[in-house]
């Protein structure tokens, strides 16, 4: 199930959909992720990467924007991606940040997760990053105390 606007409210609808990266996108994410351009934080079980959590260092106004986030679905409901997320939270706090921005996809558990911790959907969406992904829900989690 995935939300989508419908006559101006948003709507579960059922609709298949399989995010499954192949290893060059792996790469290619990572590669991003290490770069200067992001804070990022990772989750290791056995030396192997179950979750990461990549976040835009530049702010965008008062919003860290939260680029790449993901728990491998063998790991979900563990608490890691809540582990993430908080320290997400922490180092936009640090870096003088009042929110986190999340353009998320609309799929029913991503949107449960991000609003079990504290997100919620936007009035004031930041335009390119709408249109890049429209079928996205862009939201917004405070991160000060």
């Amino acid at each position: 199930m995935v939300y989508r606007r419908i006559d101006g409210d948003y709507t579960l609808v059922a609709c298949r959909y399989t995010e499954d990266w192949d290893l060059n996108k792996k790469r290619s994410a990572a590669k991003l992720i290490s770069s200067d351009m992001y804070i990022a934080y990772i989750a290791l079980q056995n030396e192997k990467v179950i979750g990461f959590i990549g976040l835009l260092r530049q702010l965008k106004g008062p919003y860290m924007i939260l680029d790449m986030m993901q728990v491998s679905s063998e790991c979900r409901g563990q608490g890691i991606g809540r582990r993430l997320f908080e320290a997400g939270k922490d180092a936009a706090r640090k870096n003088g940040a009042e929110a986190l921005y999340i353009s998320a996809c609309s799929s029913e558990e991503t949107i449960a997760f991000y609003r079990a911790m504290g997100s919620d959907l936007t009035d004031h969406p930041i335009k390119e990053i709408a249109e890049k992904e429209p079928f996205d829900l862009q939201m917004i989690c405070p991160v000060k105390d």
